[in-house]
């Protein structure tokens, strides 16, 4: 009876039974592919050489704009983990077959636990998305999911961008192209080593930081000389502290909202005490904006009601 009852304490919570299913999954982006080059360039290439793995049952594969998605499928009794390292040693050993500017692929094992085991909403009276996203973003709120058996929360809305907005009829007037403009910005926006100098007994570092600090200095930027008279980049375009390219639009009580999937890690972790711990890690948050308001789990969390401290702009 000892036993049984610690047993039955002890004993994980989860929302489905342990399946040791032998399934990876090969992620791989290319911003602004279409589907068809996908396929042929980047999916075509991958399922050819994840053929040499060993022990594979067979491949699915979807190619999306800009994105390319694989599962490959081991024949069941084989070692997960051990399946997730072949294919990504294949996966790093054929980058550089790839389309130059393709991001690194992620490899990643395919289980009941990467379904979230909640969502955690964020909205604010008066606070827009982008608002609410990048308040999200900062160190107060990203301590929410720090808790036991947490694998990952990633942020769904709209995130802050600055953005250059040119005139195709001014590039070509300049006989410029969005890439010079590209690369111009690039090229100004470094932080570059500079060693060390001795004067002395002492040893002093020396920084070189060329970052731009404002959004007006983008617009001052040289693209270009001709003669005597520089071509900036607000000659041609101009640059705003805008938004990225919006994919998915989140709305909680009709209201503009963000919202975190938190996903839990695999193992023997219970999901019943990974929900309550959130609902615990939210209800302790500190400097939150007074018109924000988070609901985690089943049940509201209004944190409005609380004394904190109201963080800068």
């Amino acid at each position: 009876m000892v036993v049984g009852v610690n047993s039955l304490v002890r004993m994980p919570v989860d929302l489905f039974p342990p399946i040791k299913i032998p399934v990876v999954v090969v992620a791989t982006f290319f911003s602004g592919m279409p589907p068809e080059q996908i396929e042929n360039d980047i999916t075509g290439a991958f399922e050819r050489f994840f053929t040499l793995a060993s022990g594979i049952d067979h491949l699915e594969s979807r190619s999306l704009p800009g994105v390319s998605l694989i599962k490959v499928y081991f024949q069941p009794g084989l070692d997960a983990d051990n399946a997730v390292s072949v294919i990504a040693n294949l996966a790093a050993a054929n980058l550089r077959r790839l389309p130059p500017g393709t991001l690194p692929p992620v490899v990643l094992k395919f289980d009941a636990s990467s379904l979230p085991v909640c969502l955690v909403t964020l909205k604010g009276e008066g606070m827009n998305e982008r608002s609410c996203a990048t308040w999200a973003n900062t160190p107060s709120a990203t301590k929410s999911p720090a808790c036991r058996g947490v694998g990952a929360a990633t942020l769904r809305g709209r995130y802050r961008q600055i953005m250059v907005y040119v005139d195709p009829l001014k590039l070509e007037a300049h006989q410029l192209s969005v890439m010079d403009v590209v690369r111009a910005v690039n090229d100004s926006n470094l932080i570059l080593p500079a060693g060390d100098v001795k004067i002395g007994p002492l040893d002093y570092n020396i920084y070189c930081n060329s970052q731009i600090e404002k959004i007006e200095d983008i617009n001052r930027i040289p693209l270009k000389t001709v003669g005597q008279a520089s071509v900036l980049v607000g000659d041609v375009g101009q640059a705003k502290d805008a938004s990225q390219i919006q994919n998915c639009l989140v709305r909680v009580d009709g209201q503009k909202s963000v919202y975190l999937p938190v996903l839990r890690q695999g193992g023997d972790a219970n999901t019943i005490s990974v929900v309550d711990g959130i609902k615990n890690g939210v209800s302790r948050l500190l400097d939150v904006p007074r018109a924000t308001r988070y609901e985690g789990g089943f049940r509201p969390i209004d944190l409005r009601s609380q004394r904190h401290r109201q963080p800068d702009p």
